[in-house]
């Protein structure tokens, strides 16, 4: 499910769940799931986009596709930025979490 939402500051956000498949692909990218299998990554994440960020949180909270505005903005907060990928790659929500829970 995808959902959109603006948050108090007017940055309007696109929120949706990202689950890893047995065979390690997610969209057209592939990882070790191996590497995500001791992380709260593991069974999946929630992807926060803006136009100027994406973020990732996991494990996915119970009920998120129907909380309100303000509680989205407050899991978009508990969410660990995702580095900006360099001009020349493509860009995909596939690849795998680049930074440790709690490290912000």
């Amino acid at each position: 499910m995808l959902r959109g939402f603006t948050d108090s500051t007017g940055v309007e956000w696109r929120v949706w769940e990202v689950l890893p498949s047995s065979t390690g692909r997610v969209g057209g990218d592939t990882y070790s799931l191996s590497s995500l299998k001791a992380t709260p990554f593991a069974d999946g994440w929630l992807c926060f986009e803006s136009l100027e960020e994406k973020r990732r949180l996991a494990p996915i909270p119970s009920g998120w596709e129907f909380r309100d505005n303000p509680l989205l903005e407050e899991l978009c907060h508990q969410a660990i930025l995702v580095p900006a990928r360099r001009r020349g790659h493509a860009s995909s929500e596939a690849a795998a979490p680049v930074a440790a829970p709690g490290a912000a």
